[in-house]
């Protein structure tokens, strides 16, 4: 079969992209042809190995941008393909993997805001996904937003479909703490065996919480701040980067930018610090877990309950204040309770559902494939 897979921006590093490009690459390895389109990349070396389109859709704003390319893609992948896949909300898709929240959900409490068109532009593309009678089949990563979009769309529940946790098991490794590449990596990063070590993912600074993590850093002088996903110079972190500098704590943070080497990265730290604002499920949250790195993290996060489930780390409750995240570190200054959270984070790391995710969206897409074929004989 041949499958058309849309996600309007593709560059590595971020969570949806790195998702796309490992389902397209099962349903290749499973003998079938997948063409990847989107509107902008920004490097093709890492999707080398998989055809790639690029739809022109011209200087815009985002939403006129998913808009447009929605619309491109309906009219290039209508004939030529068995089935579109969505890693995006657009239109006329048979599978949409969603993994952002409702945008009408979000705008429940301002009428006025889904009226102005940058929201009413995303609040369409999503009912062309969401609304009852739709045919497109859609899978969610987390509990929340399976609850939320039925509550506000009424989606039908045999179009919803929950995945287990997309974690990739080469990305477990564990044995980074103990086997002499914690210190390696340590002593390449310029830090010492006692120096406490707090690691940031993410590649939207706001929406994970990064400003308050500069902002817990002041009150923690021993402490030092390794940033993976972001470097000094990229616009994205402009905010953070003139925080830290009227904190002065510009000193105490290393920039790294985007980096393959997270196991390594997590074991050369001593806490993993994810403040979010939101996330759909903060699947580095289970990366540090599994690795045995402790967390801690807000219960705005899609996977924080696998913290507390696996006793590794502190999961702050909404709403968020500082003055309890800032409790929290307190805590995690103690080296028997990190000992204590990394160990169980490392046993919860066995149970094989973790990394199941994938695999089970690879079935749907490709079984949702053949219900296709067999409809249009």
């Amino acid at each position: 079969m041949r499958f058309a897979f849309a996600i309007v921006s593709l560059f590595p590093g971020g969570g949806l992209q790195r998702d796309c490009i490992d389902i397209a690459r099962r349903v290749q390895k499973a003998g079938h042809e997948v063409t990847i389109f989107t509107s902008r990349i920004s490097d093709t070396e890492f999707v080398k190995d998989l055809a790639v389109r690029i739809l022109h859709v011209g200087p815009t704003t985002n939403h006129k941008r998913q808009r447009v390319f929605s619309d491109q893609f309906r009219k290039v992948a209508s004939d030529n393909f068995d089935l579109r896949v969505g890693f995006d909300k657009l239109a006329d898709l048979d599978v949409l993997y969603c993994s952002d929240r409702s945008m009408y959900a979000r705008t429940a409490n301002s009428p006025l805001m889904r009226v102005l068109p940058r929201y009413s532009e995303f609040i369409r593309l999503e009912k062309e996904c969401f609304a009852p009678n739709q045919l497109t089949k859609i899978l969610l990563l987390s509990e929340s937003q399976l609850n939320e979009y039925w509550t506000w769309w009424k989606t039908e529940p045999m179009r919803l479909t929950l995945l287990p946790p997309t974690l990739v098991s080469r990305r477990r490794k564990s044995e980074c703490r103990t086997d002499g590449t914690r210190s390696k990596w340590r002593a390449k990063l310029g830090f010492s065996a006692d120096d406490w070590v707090w690691i940031s993912v993410a590649v939207q600074p706001r929406t994970k919480g990064m400003d308050r993590t500069v902002r817990a850093l002041s009150r923690f002088k021993k402490a030092n701040l390794l940033v993976v996903g972001l470097d000094e110079n990229d616009d994205r972190s402009a905010e953070i980067v003139q925080l830290a500098r009227i904190l002065r704590v510009s000193n105490r943070i290393k920039w790294l930018g985007h980096r393959e080497e997270i196991p390594e990265l997590l074991a050369a730290a001593d806490l993993f610090v994810h403040p979010a604002r939101y996330d759909t499920t903060g699947t580095v949250i289970l990366e540090a877990i599994v690795n045995g790195l402790p967390v801690v993290t807000t219960s705005a996060c899609g996977y924080a309950k696998h913290v507390s489930g696996a006793d590794a780390g502190i999961v702050i409750q909404e709403p968020f204040y500082q003055k309890t995240f800032l409790a929290a570190l307190d805590t995690a200054r103690d080296p028997e309770s990190r000992e204590h959270w990394s160990k169980a984070g490392i046993e919860y790391g066995k149970h094989k559902t973790l990394y199941e995710g994938k695999t089970r969206a690879t079935e749907l897409i490709i079984a949702r494939g053949q219900e296709a074929a067999a409809h249009s004989k």
